[in-house]
C-alpha cells in the first residue's frame, strides 16, 4: 500500500516560529549580569574561627613568596615556593621547579641554558659504577639573536618534574633522593640525586679573549609526598583496646623456641600494629606485644638475671600460682625483659646481573612499658610444672628519627622496604633474633594536616 508524502508549508512554519520568538521577547524579564562572587579563603580571617576542619586528600600548598637563594660569584639562582630556613631545596611528586637567575653583569651574557638532571648511581666493589639516568631535560632560557639584544637582569624558568622514568622497556616511579654507604657484598654504595645546572655563555671581553662558559650547580631533594589513610595516634596499644576494636589491629604470631634450654616448651609471641600498616614519619606508631607460655619457658627466655627465692607460703588449691611464685612474674612485668625488642627495620636490597647485596638498618627503637599480664588460676599445685600458660604484655610506640625523610621505594636494581619487627634474643646483630615482622609503608604526611604554626621544613629536616 503506497503512502502519500506529507506536504509541508515552509512559509507557515517560519511565521509560527517568528510569532513564538516575539511572544517570548515581550514576556521574559530583562537580564542583568550578576555581581562577581566574593573572594573566598579556607583560612579564617581576623576575628573568625574555624569550628571544624576535615582533612582532605590534598597537601598544604607552598608559599610562592618564600624563596631559596643560592649565590655564586657573579650570579644568583632563586627558587620559589620553598620553606624558610631549609638547607636543601626539595620538591614533591609532579611539582614545578619555578625560579629565576640574576646576573651581576648581564651585558656580556649571550646565552642562558638550564638542565635538570637526576641519576641513580650504584658503586660496585670493583670500582665500577652503574649509572641510571632518571631525569635529563634541558632548555634554552635566553639567547642573543642580534648584536643589539641585551640579556635581562632576571631570567625566569619553570620545569615540571616527571613522575616516572624508563629503563629499557619498563617504566618505574621516580625514586626519592636517597643515599646509603657500606652495603657489603658486591656493592659499596647507592645514591639517587637530583640537581639543576645553569650554563651561562658570555661574549669575549675584547678581541684578544675567548668566549667564556660558566656552570652554576644547585642540588635539590626529590621527596614525593604521600598521606596515611587512617589515624594512628588515637589507638592506644593496650590489650583492652585490641579486644574492643579487633578490626583496627593487625596481628602476627610466631612460635619461639627456648634455645638455651631446648627441653622446655616454646613460647608464643604476638605482635599487634594498627591495621592500616601505612604510617606517617611524623607520628608515633603504637604497638602491643604479648608473650605466652609455660612459666619456666618465659623465665628462661625473658627474665632478667635477678636471683629468685623459693616460695615461703604453702600452695593452696584456691590460690593462683602466679601469686605463690609471683616474684618472677613481677620482675617480668615491671623490669624490661631481657632480649625483647621492637624495631622499625629498613631493608635495602641491590641486585645487578646475579650480584646481590642486602643491608638492614634500624630506623627506630620501640619505647615499651609493661602492662598487667592476664593470669589464669592454676589449681594443679605443681609449681613450675603447671601446664596452665601465663601471659605477659607490653605496650609502646615507634617513631623514626628526623633523619629519615622518605619511605620505601623500588627501581630496576634497588628495593627499599620497611618492617616493624619483634626480636627476642641477645645477639649482637638484632635481626638474627627477629621472630615477628610486619611489612609497612612509611609516608611523609599524617592523616591530619599539621597545625598552621608547624612549618613543613621542621618535619622534613
Amino acid at each position: 500500500m503506497a503512502v502519500a508524502p506529507a506536504v509541508v508549508d515552509r512559509e507557515s512554519d517560519s511565521e509560527l516560529c517568528s510569532c513564538v520568538l516575539n511572544a517570548l521577547t515581550h514576556t521574559l524579564p530583562p537580564y542583568t549580569p550578576s555581581p562577581p562572587a566574593p573572594s573566598y579563603s579556607d583560612h579564617p580571617a581576623c576575628g573568625e574561627t574555624s569550628l571544624h576542619y576535615a582533612a582532605g586528600g590534598r597537601f598544604r600548598p607552598r608559599n610562592p613568596a618564600s624563596t631559596f637563594v643560592k649565590q655564586f660569584a657573579k650570579a644568583t639562582i632563586v627558587l620559589r615556593g620553598q620553606e624558610p630556613n631549609v638547607r636543601t631545596p626539595w620538591y614533591g611528586r609532579d611539582e614545578v621547579i619555578s625560579g629565576f637567575v640574576t646576573f651581576e653583569n648581564a651585558c656580556r651574557v649571550s646565552q642562558v641554558d638550564i638542565l635538570v638532571e637526576g641519576k641513580l648511581d650504584i658503586m660496585m666493589a670493583e670500582g665500577i659504577s652503574k649509572v641510571t639516568t632518571l631525569v635529563n631535560s634541558s632548555s634554552t632560557l635566553w639567547k642573543r639573536t642580534s648584536p643589539s639584544d641585551s640579556c635581562p637582569e632576571q631570567v625566569e624558568f619553570a620545569f615540571s618534574l616527571p613522575g616516572s622514568y624508563q629503563s629499557g622497556d619498563a617504566t618505574y616511579s621516580l625514586p626519592p633522593s636517597f643515599q646509603e654507604q657500606n652495603l657489603g657484598g658486591a656493592f659499596n654504595s647507592i645514591r639517587s640525586s637530583y640537581r639543576i645546572r645553569v650554563t651561562v655563555t658570555k661574549t669575549p671581553k675584547n678581541r684578544f679573549s675567548f668566549e667564556k662558559t660558566e656552570h652554576l650547580f644547585l642540588s635539590f631533594d626529590y621527596l614525593p609526598r604521600s598521606r596515611s589513610t587512617d589515624p594512628t595516634t588515637t589507638l592506644p596499644g593496650c590489650i583492652a583496646n585490641i579486644k574492643q576494636l579487633p578490626n583496627e589491629w593487625y596481628q602476627v604470631t610466631s612460635i619461639v623456641p627456648v634455645e638455651p634450654q631446648p627441653h622446655l616448651e616454646p613460647v608464643f609471641s604476638n605482635l599487634f600494629v594498627p591495621a592500616a600498616r601505612v604510617y606517617p614519619l611524623t607520628d608515633p606508631i603504637p604497638f602491643h606485644v604479648e608473650a605466652s607460655g609455660r612459666r619456666e619457658s618465659l623465665r628462661a627466655l625473658l627474665s632478667t638475671n635477678q636471683p629468685e627465692s623459693p616460695p615461703t607460703s604453702p600452695i593452696s588449691p584456691s590460690r593462683p600460682l602466679s601469686l605463690v611464685n609471683g616474684k618472677t612474674i613481677s620482675c617480668l612485668q615491671k623490669c624490661e625483659p631481657k632480649g625483647l625488642r621492637v624495631y622499625i627495620v629498613r631493608q635495602i636490597r641491590v641486585e645487578i646481573k646475579k650480584k646481590k647485596a642486602l643491608k638492614n638498618i634500624v630506623l627506630a627503637y620501640g619505647e615499651m612499658e609493661s602492662v598487667p599480664p592476664v593470669m589464669d588460676t592454676c589449681r594443679c599445685g605443681l609449681g613450675d610444672a603447671c601446664v596452665t600458660p601465663e601471659y605477659l604484655s607490653w605496650t609502646g610506640t615507634l617513631k623514626p628519627s628526623s633523619d629519615v625523610k622518605t619511605g620505601g621505594f623500588e627501581t630496576e636494581f634497588v628495593k627499599v622496604a620497611d618492617y616493624v619487627a619483634l626480636a627476642i634474643g641477645d645477639s649482637e646483630v638484632p635481626w638474627k633474633d627477629i621472630t615477628n615482622s610486619v611489612g609497612i609503608k612509611l609516608v611523609t604526611d599524617s592523616w591530619e594536616d599539621p597545625e598552621p604554626e608547624l612549618a613543613l621544613h621542621d618535619v622534613l629536616l
